[in-house]
């Protein structure tokens, strides 16, 4: 049995040491309870609060995406805005057009009609400079991103069904169908824009006549007609801007019939120095959708030449702006949809940045956040053992005094 020492007092050592390490264990507590926090630094679980941050970092990221996202759709709906206004104004020149074509109307109601497509093509173009978001241009091409090379291409756009001429004679259509009849000389495919014209002329008692003029919407002229005779029961071709038109069974009971052909240029592939939009829509590198908008002002629309009142041409330059607005009105259309497509893709992409930001979030909280109701009765176990502690190390301190006992 150990007896008295006035050296050390080990009774008390033995609970300084448990009482402070109980204060210690309480101070951790409370900056837990007050942060809300089980890891407020790297001394409470080193590879915990590593994990817990990069999931954070991850959580943040997609947040920041989602908010980049909702800024694309902004920029997209500015723009699906401008190209509903031009589809419009497209469609005002198109009746306008269609008016035009009427040849009851006087030279002055056709130049009044030429005079609103001018100032309608000037909007279309001011439209097309200056739509923007946040001062980044959207409509005038400089961030068209690669656009692949379009073929030439042709529409039989009016044909003529043609009469029976009698015995022995067949019937069908001037230029009998799409593919077989009419094709491209590929050497020179849709050199330009424009409208060929068919019309059947009688010649003489036995032979009819196949006249092709051809009007350029690039320069509102018209070529001299092309001609091919076609008697009874012959094919002839014409060529005209790198088309081969092959004719069909033209008899004289067809004469003064007429068929309209609109032949589309080819367009070459092209590429915006600035390249496509581009939306970091994701937490990763490279996790982007890239978002390209062509240029829609009326010279890429090619209508930027319509003539309506083109007096050497005829109702021909009226007919074929009616087709180049057709045209015109594919090309935004297509543009629209891409875009509609995109934005459908953009609120894909927002959906899952938000349900990964969650998922993330609640992995991160699982490690870093701190469980209140344990916590709480640690906290209140620990301030019984240090108010315990410092009763007892009292009494240990007094608990040495008794050697004095001895002396008396």
């Amino acid at each position: 049995m150990a007896g008295l020492s006035i050296a050390n007092n080990l009774l008390a050592g033995q609970v300084q040491y448990n009482l402070d390490k109980n204060q210690a264990a309480l101070k951790n507590t409370v900056a837990q309870l007050s942060s809300g926090l089980r890891i407020n630094s790297a001394a409470d679980d080193p590879s915990g609060l590593a994990i817990a941050t990069n999931l954070q970092t991850q959580v943040d990221a997609f947040s920041t995406a989602s908010q980049n996202v909702q800024n694309a759709n902004n920029a997209a709906q500015v723009a699906l805005g401008a190209l509903s206004t031009e589809t419009d104004i497209i469609q005002r020149i198109r009746s306008l057009a269609v008016e035009a074509s009427s040849s009851v109307n006087s030279p002055s109601d056709t130049q009044n009609l030429q005079s609103e497509v001018n100032q309608l093509i000037l909007e279309v173009n001011r439209i097309a400079q200056n739509t923007n978001f946040n001062g980044a241009p959207l409509l005038d091409g400089s961030h068209s991103g690669f656009q692949p090379y379009q073929n030439a291409s042709f529409n039989i756009t009016s044909n003529a069904v043609l009469a029976q001429a009698g015995a022995g004679a067949g019937s069908g259509n001037l230029v009998a169908s799409v593919g077989t009849t009419a094709n491209f000389n590929t050497s020179n495919a849709g050199a330009v824009d424009g409208t060929v014209e068919l019309q059947v002329i009688n010649v003489n008692s036995t032979t009819v006549q196949v006249q092709a003029s051809f009007f350029s919407s690039s320069n509102s002229s018209t070529s001299a007609p092309a001609k091919v005779y076609a008697p009874i029961n012959a094919n002839g071709t014409i060529t005209i801007d790198g088309l081969n038109i092959t004719v069909g069974n033209v008899t004289l009971a067809d004469a003064g019939t007429t068929s309209f052909i609109k032949v589309s240029q080819a367009v070459a592939a092209s590429s915006s120095p600035a390249g496509p939009f581009t939306v970091q829509s994701g937490a990763g590198e490279g996790d982007t959708v890239q978002i390209g908008i062509q240029a829609t002002n009326a010279q890429s629309l090619r209508i930027s030449n319509i003539q309506v009142a083109n007096t050497a041409a005829g109702v021909l330059s009226s007919e074929d702006a009616i087709g180049q607005c057709d045209n015109a009105l594919q090309t935004i259309l297509s543009q629209q949809a891409q875009l509609g497509a995109v934005i459908v893709r953009l609120n894909e992409d927002a959906n899952n940045d938000s349900v990964a930001g969650v998922n993330l979030q609640a992995s991160e909280s699982a490690i870093r956040d701190l469980n209140v109701g344990q916590a709480t009765t640690e906290f209140t176990k620990l301030q019984v053992l240090v108010q315990v502690g410092t009763s007892v190390l009292a009494q240990s301190n007094a608990n040495a005094q008794s050697v004095l006992g001895l002396f008396r």
